[in-house]
C-alpha cells in the first residue's frame, strides 16, 4: 500500500469515517426529492460560511464617520457601514460576484429550510425513533436559519436593513404586551432603542460568530441522530411495502455522496446562474436622523409578518408568528398515534397547507399592495424625533 493510502486509511480509521461511509442509506431517500431539501439547506450554509469569512475580513460595522459617495442621482452621504459593502460590491475586484454569492445563497438557504420543513411536516418525520428530538432541532434550525437571514440584510445599513432591525426589535417589544418583560433587558444589552454604531457591531458578532456557531452545533447534532435513527419512512399505509423500502439500502459512498456532489455541483451552477441574470444592485442608503421615505420593504422571509402587522390588530399579527413556531416546537407532543401516510395524517396535512398559506399570502400581498395604516405606539419602536417607520414600495438602487 502506496503512502498516500495508507495516510487515507488512517484519517479513515482516526474519525470515524469508514462507518459513516459505510452508512446505509434507503434507496428512496435518494430518489425522492422531498429528502433533499435538507441537503440543500446543508450546502448553502457551506457556501456562506466560505463566502462569509471572506466579506468578514472586508467588512466594518458601524454608523459613524460617515462618507460621500457618487450615486446615479449624484452624491449621498453614507454610514461607515454602508460604505463597507459599497467598497466590497463596486471597488474592489470580485466584490460584486462574491456579494452576490453570499446574498443569493442566504435565500437558498431559508427557502431550503422552510421547504425541509414542510416536507417533513407533511411526512410525519417525527413519529419515527429520535424523531421528535430530531424535530425540535429542525425547527430551532429553522427560527435560526430566518435570523441569520435578517441580521445578514441589517449589515449594509441600507433603508431595507434599517428596517429589517427595527421590525426585530419591535417583536422584542411587542413581547412586553403579553407580560413577557423581554424588551427592556434587549434595549439594555443593546444600550439604544435605535441604530447605532455599538448595535451594529453586536449584529455583526452575531451574524459572524454567534448564530452561525449554534446552526452548526445544532446540524451537528442532527446528523448524528440522522445516523442514528434514520430517515423519515415513505409515507405509506402498507406495512410490508414500508418494511420492504426500509430494507432496500446502499452505502451513503459511494451513492448518497456522489448524488451530494452533483447536487453541490448543481447549487453552484444555479447560484452563478442567478448572480448573472438577476443582480441585486446595493439599495439606498440610511443615516440616523434621516427620514426614511415610504417605499422600503423589509426582507422576503420576514415580508409576511410585516404585512399582517400593518393590516391586522398588532396584539394578534405579533402572535401569529409566535405562535406558529410553538405550535411545531410541541407538535410532536400531539400527534402521536396511528401512521405516517398521507390518508391517516390528512389533518395534520391541512395544518401545513395552512402554514404555507399564512406566510405564502402574506409574503405575496406585502410585495403587491400597500396597506394604508397609521402608526401606532404597538407598530414602532421608540423613535428620536422626526422619525418614523416606513411602510411599503419600491427602494431607489444605487449606481
Amino acid at each position: 500500500m502506496n503512502p498516500i493510502s495508507r495516510l487515507w486509511e488512517l484519517i479513515l480509521e482516526r474519525f470515524h469515517l469508514k462507518e459513516f461511509l459505510e452508512h446505509p442509506v434507503p434507496r428512496y431517500a435518494n430518489l425522492n426529492p422531498l429528502y433533499w431539501f435538507g441537503d440543500v439547506a446543508a450546502m448553502s450554509f457551506v457556501i456562506l460560511a466560505i463566502t462569509g469569512m471572506v466579506l468578514a475580513v472586508l467588512y466594518t460595522p458601524g454608523v459613524t464617520p460617515t462618507y460621500t459617495i457618487q450615486t446615479l442621482g449624484g452624491s449621498a452621504e453614507v454610514s461607515q457601514s454602508y460604505y463597507s459593502v459599497y467598497k466590497i460590491a463596486y471597488l474592489t475586484p470580485l466584490g460584486f460576484i462574491l456579494r452576490e454569492i453570499h446574498l443569493w445563497a442566504a435565500y437558498m438557504m431559508v427557502f431550503a429550510a422552510i421547504t425541509h420543513f414542510f416536507a417533513k411536516f407533511v411526512l410525519g418525520s417525527y413519529k419515527r425513533r429520535g424523531g421528535g428530538a430530531l424535530w425540535l432541532l429542525g425547527v430551532l434550525l429553522g427560527v435560526l436559519t430566518v435570523t441569520q437571514a435578517v441580521l445578514g440584510y441589517i449589515l449594509p445599513l441600507h433603508l431595507d436593513g434599517a428596517l429589517a432591525l427595527q421590525i426585530g426589535l419591535n417583536i422584542f417589544r411587542y413581547l412586553e404586551y403579553f407580560g413577557v418583560p423581554v424588551g427592556q433587558v434587549v434595549v439594555s444589552v443593546l444600550g439604544s432603542t435605535f441604530i447605532t454604531s455599538g448595535i451594529m457591531k453586536d449584529i455583526y458578532t452575531l451574524h459572524v460568530l454567534v448564530v452561525p456557531a449554534i446552526i452548526l452545533v445544532l446540524l451537528g447534532l442532527k446528523i448524528n441522530g440522522i445516523l442514528y435513527g434514520g430517515v423519515s419512512p415513505p409515507p405509506t399505509k402498507n406495512n410490508a411495502a414500508r418494511e420492504r423500502a426500509l430494507a432496500e439500502t446502499e452505502p451513503f459512498y459511494p451513492h448518497r455522496f456522489a448524488l451530494t456532489v452533483g447536487q453541490l455541483l448543481l447549487q453552484l451552477s444555479v447560484l452563478l446562474l442567478l448572480v448573472a441574470v438577476f443582480p441585486q444592485p446595493l439599495l439606498e442608503p440610511w443615516l440616523p436622523g434621516q427620514p426614511v421615505p415610504s417605499g422600503v420593504r423589509p426582507p422576503w422571509p420576514v415580508e409576511w409578518y410585516y404585512t399582517y402587522v400593518k393590516a391586522i390588530n398588532p396584539f394578534i399579527s405579533v402572535g401569529i408568528p409566535i405562535f406558529m413556531v410553538l405550535f411545531a416546537l410541541i407538535v410532536p407532543l400531539i400527534d402521536r398515534k396511528g401512521g405516517n401516510s398521507l390518508e391517516e395524517r390528512w389533518v395534520w396535512v391541512l395544518i401545513a397547507i395552512l402554514y404555507m398559506a399564512i406566510i405564502g399570502y402574506g409574503t405575496v400581498l406585502g410585495f403587491l399592495i400597500d396597506i394604508p395604516k397609521p402608526l401606532t405606539p404597538l407598530t414602532r419602536i421608540t423613535p428620536p424625533p422626526d422619525y418614523v417607520v416606513p411602510y411599503i414600495g419600491t427602494p431607489t438602487p444605487v449606481g
